[in-house]
């Protein structure tokens, strides 16, 4: 399961590919959460090499992932602020990039 998580692929499905992406959010919370902003350089460092690894690039699949993640690190550093209008920006913008991706799949 864990190698089929870190194999760069290009969701076709509406579903997964916005679970991809709201899962990745949830990554950047929790990176954040750890580190800070910090999580956002460490998490760009793990997509280049997981597209070394895998040989290939798939550049929209990279932007997807580091979009959600993003997202999901404002979301929580938004949340520490007590930003509420940060806070409702970064679900806008996930949620748009989401509806958005799902969309072009149908």
């Amino acid at each position: 399961m864990m190698r089929d998580l870190l194999t760069p692929e290009a969701q076709r499905d509406p579903y997964v590919w916005s679970a991809v992406l709201i899962a990745h959010a949830g990554l950047g919370v929790a990176g954040w959460a750890m580190v800070g902003w910090w999580a956002v350089l460490v998490y760009g460092a793990f997509e280049a090499a997981q597209a070394l690894a895998a040989r290939r690039l798939l550049f929209w699949d990279s932007v997807l992932d580091a979009c959600g993640f993003a997202c999901g690190a404002l979301l929580a550093a938004s949340i520490w602020a007590h930003d509420g209008w940060l806070s409702a920006a970064a679900i806008v913008a996930c949620a748009c990039i989401a509806f958005a991706g799902a969309l072009a799949r149908r």
